[in-house]
């Protein structure tokens, strides 16, 4: 330990905990700041008017992700990003197996969206994780999911007035020809 402090059993796994959120901080990093550059040069194909927003936005998102950036370099000889998700793939970190268990499941839900639409593909999930994973009733998991869904349709598309996406099901079958 670079403080001074023994190496006591407390102290080394602090220095493994420690190390599973660099490394995991890491790959938020990478995520963001793959998505930045997308919708960058996705706002270059913008009418300069449309596209002042996109980049009044992405300017103070560039500059912390140099920070965190930075920030994380200074450290970099405290984890080993391969070792720990070699290691969390191998069922070895719980705390990082629960992290990327609900990564997979947000995937999965964007997955959902995609292909059905906000209202279908949340309604799919949400039902997927009260009866599957929580294992409610049909009676509570179809009231919470429909009730949660009518809340979201109706603050989007009456309240705010923005249309949801209807999916690419939906639109294919419209005569779109997405894929």
């Amino acid at each position: 330990m670079s403080d001074g402090a023994p190496e006591t059993e407390a102290n080394v796994e602090a220095g493994k905990r420690r190390g599973n959120i660099y490394a995991l901080e890491i790959c938020f990093l990478a995520f963001v700041g793959l998505i930045v550059v997308i919708a960058f040069f996705e706002a270059l194909t913008y009418k300069l008017v449309s596209s002042r927003t996109p980049f009044v936005i992405m300017a103070p998102l560039i500059v912390l992700i140099v920070i965190h950036a930075r920030r994380l370099w200074r450290v970099r000889d405290q984890f080993d990003v391969g070792g720990r998700f070699s290691a969390a793939f191998a069922g070895q970190t719980p705390g990082m197996n629960k992290v990327l268990s609900i990564s997979a499941w947000m995937i999965g839900m964007v997955l959902m969206i995609l292909a059905f639409g906000h209202v279908a593909g949340i309604f799919l999930f949400c039902i997927f994780l009260t009866r599957v994973v929580a294992r409610e009733s049909w009676k509570l998991s179809l009231i919470t999911t429909g009730l949660t869904v009518l809340f979201i349709f109706g603050v989007f598309e009456f309240i705010f007035n923005i249309e949801l996406y209807r999916g690419l099901i939906l639109r294919y079958f419209l005569g779109f020809r997405d894929f």
